[in-house]
């Protein structure tokens, strides 16, 4: 296949090299040998290395008229170690910090980010320094990128970190607001001045890695691709999804990230890390189980694979990590014909909370109803794409709209066009509301009356949803809409407690049971729209209760009345993804499966471990495709043998003997049938 359908193809087995070494420390790179060095990525079987020119102690690893080079280092490193993946054919894209430098902190104090109690940062907190995208500190950062282009013309990309677009009380900002028209003392125009600073950053810094090519791979970092930050795409040129499920991200940001990077037309790669918790951690290793893993969801997701490691300050390159990565990368070899080139096979779509992004960089982390409705589809195998304000909503079955999601005119036409479509809709709390909340602007069948001030509150499952197995009240926190049927039906009954807990009443440990009777409604359904009066979603991201993904699977399958998408017996835990290759005619569906148990806990936020892989047996799978299937088999090493499938309209049901971590199954179709 043509590399021409990406703006840039990228290889599948990459490793992001740190290299963020203390002037403190001596002996720089002292141990490096050009032989260990390839030997290592043989060893993990290793195609592209992220190496570095500037870290984020603002020291180079290369000579350099500009900045700053380790005072311990005696030779030019990053030319060594570029060298030895040119002999390789290893490509080695070159990493700079951008948003962080502390040579550039310490002599410059003015260059960084002042916060709007003055401070700039505690002398006595080992952290590093935010720079402020200032005009100076940019002249400096873009002579750095361009002594790397004149350096390494022919380099394999620039790689930019640590670019977020910070509030900045700094008097130079304080000046330019009131120039511009701007009051500081409003947050929202501080905001404003914040975003011209950072698009002024990305127009600067993109042009400086482009002095000698224009084709040059460009990617800004900034940890988390921001959903509807359309205007800074043309800044780059690929996507890397940073995403550590054990330094603070979890197992499921990843998957949630890569069901919209793939909406984006751009080659992507997902990137995790070979340490125990997060970047920086010398000594710090995880299990082969959770690597294999980790890399097996980023193919079922559509993204080739990048794993994070640290170079030790003498330039040594750590065995045991490169044997590590190799048990994955092996794996991740023998599937690549079957992951590239690959577009996602989904009738569900999420549009998701995170918008209003189009100007630059967004929030940190996915949204808690995003997240949440994700998390339901994801137990429930169903495959599903995130979509943005700007994406069409055509194609699709069914669209989800999360709670806290706000509607705008234009999402109101596309709502408008999608239902006389024929399409379908779940909402959830404030989602179909008009924008000062006091009644629906998409018809659900009812009437909004108000708003509860009861909380908690109580869910009572209906004729319309036998599956649900508890027909006692089901407590829910974060209070309700009220609601009353015109046309829809009850899909959940509610209940009200006697009271809220305060100090004047309160009743055991936690809150007051329910109080008998009859309220307005939980959830209505009508031919078209279920819609959930409380922000079922969001409840679902922070408490988990399976109940509220059974009340949302029976608005699923309501509307959903000719099957859902997707059905397996799969675990709960389990993942399941369907890709399409079009020019070899075949689907590629996705099985992950991997047990977790707690490990501790980092910056607050709890440690899942991989540790041990189960194989499943016997997994049964249906799927609905438009295309009429010829054969069905396990990829890669199956010996051409078949699977027995059958196929009834576009059904197809199969069953996977047996597999570990991640299946590959491959179905391919006849040419010229279905879409």
């Amino acid at each position: 296949m043509s590399s021409k359908r990406f703006l840039h193809h990228l290889p599948f087995r990459h490793v992001h090299l740190d290299f963020h070494t203390s002037p403190l420390i001596p002996g720089i790179g002292s141990s490096f040998s050009k032989r260990r060095f390839q030997e290592a990525l043989k060893a993990g079987r290793v195609n592209a290395i992220t190496v570095f020119s500037k870290c984020h102690h603002g020291l180079t690893y290369h000579p350099t008229k500009v900045g700053t080079r380790h005072p311990h280092l005696k030779f030019d490193l990053l030319s060594r170690q570029i060298e030895a993946c040119r002999e390789l054919k290893v490509r080695c894209p070159i990493y700079l910090s951008a948003g962080i430098d502390e040579v550039m902190a310490g002599k410059n104090p003015g260059w960084v980010i002042k916060n709007k109690d003055g401070s700039t940062f505690n002398p006595l907190d080992p952290r590093f320094k935010i720079m402020r995208w200032s005009d100076d500190y940019l002249d400096y950062l873009c002579a750095q990128i361009e002594e790397v282009a004149d350096l390494w013309p022919d380099n394999d990309g620039i790689f930019l970190d640590i670019i977020h677009t910070n509030p900045d009380y700094s008097d130079e900002a304080l000046f330019a607001m009131r120039k511009e028209g701007l009051d500081p003392a409003k947050d929202e125009d501080v905001a404003t001045y914040a975003q011209g600073r950072i698009l002024n950053y990305y127009r600067r810094t993109t042009a400086a890695c482009r002095k000698n090519r224009k084709d040059i791979p460009i990617f800004h970092n900034s940890g988390h691709i921001a959903i509807g930050a359309r205007k800074i795409w043309g800044f780059g040129t690929h996507l890397e999804l940073e995403s550590l499920p054990t330094g603070g991200w979890g197992y499921d940001h990843f998957p949630v990230s890569a069901r919209y990077a793939i909406t984006t037309g751009m080659d992507f790669m997902g990137m995790t890390g070979k340490f125990h918790t997060t970047w920086g951690e010398f000594g710090g290793f995880k299990r082969a189980a959770a690597l294999r893993f980790e890399c097996g969801a980023m193919l079922a997701y559509g993204a080739k694979c990048s794993v994070g490691d640290q170079l030790h300050p003498d330039g040594e390159m750590n065995k045991d990590t490169y044997r590590l990565i190799g048990e994955a990368y092996t794996e991740v070899e023998k599937k690549e014909p079957w992951c590239d080139y690959v577009k996602p096979v989904a009738r569900i779509a999420i549009v998701s909370v995170e918008q209003g992004q189009e100007k630059a960089r967004g929030p940190s982390t996915t949204n808690q109803g995003d997240e949440g409705a994700a998390r339901m589809l994801f137990e429930l195998h169903q495959p599903f794409l995130v979509l943005d304000e700007h994406a069409p909503w055509d194609g699709f079955e069914l669209v989800i709209l999360p709670d806290g999601l706000v509607l705008s005119p234009a999402f109101r036409s596309k709502a408008a066009a999608f239902l006389k479509a024929g399409g379908k809709i779940i909402a959830a709390g404030s989602a179909l509301l008009n924008s000062d909340r006091t009644a629906f602007a998409i018809d659900p069948g009812a009437v909004l009356t108000g708003r509860s001030d009861n909380d908690p509150d109580y869910l009572l499952a209906t004729g319309l949803t036998p599956k649900v197995p508890v027909k006692s009240p089901v407590m829910i926190q974060g209070g309700a809409y009220r609601i009353k049927p015109t046309r829809a039906q009850v899909l959940v009954a509610r209940r009200e407690s006697y009271f809220n807990r305060t100090w004047e009443h309160f009743c055991s440990h936690q809150h007051t049971p329910d109080r008998p009777g009859a309220v307005s409604p939980a959830a209505v359904v009508s031919q078209q729209i279920a819609y959930f009066a409380h922000d079922l979603f969001g409840r679902y991201r922070t408490y988990g209760q399976p109940l509220y993904r059974d009340f949302f699977e029976a608005a699923l399958r309501i509307l959903l009345s000719d099957g859902l998408p997707a059905e397996t017996t799969l675990p709960t835990g389990g993942r399941f993804n369907l890709l399409e290759q079009r020019g070899e005619k075949r689907y590629v569906a996705h099985l992950l499966y991997a047990p977790t148990r707690p490990g501790g806990s980092i910056w607050g936020k709890p440690i899942d471990i991989i540790e041990d892989l189960l194989a499943l047996r016997n997994i049964r799978v249906a799927i609905r495709v438009p295309r009429r299937i010829k054969s069905v088999r396990l990829v890669p090493d199956n010996d051409g043998r078949t699977l027995p499938f059958s196929q009834n309209g576009d059904k197809v049901a199969f069953v996977v003997p047996e597999f570990t971590a991640h299946q590959m199954v491959e179905l391919s179709y006849a040419p010229g049938t279905g879409a």
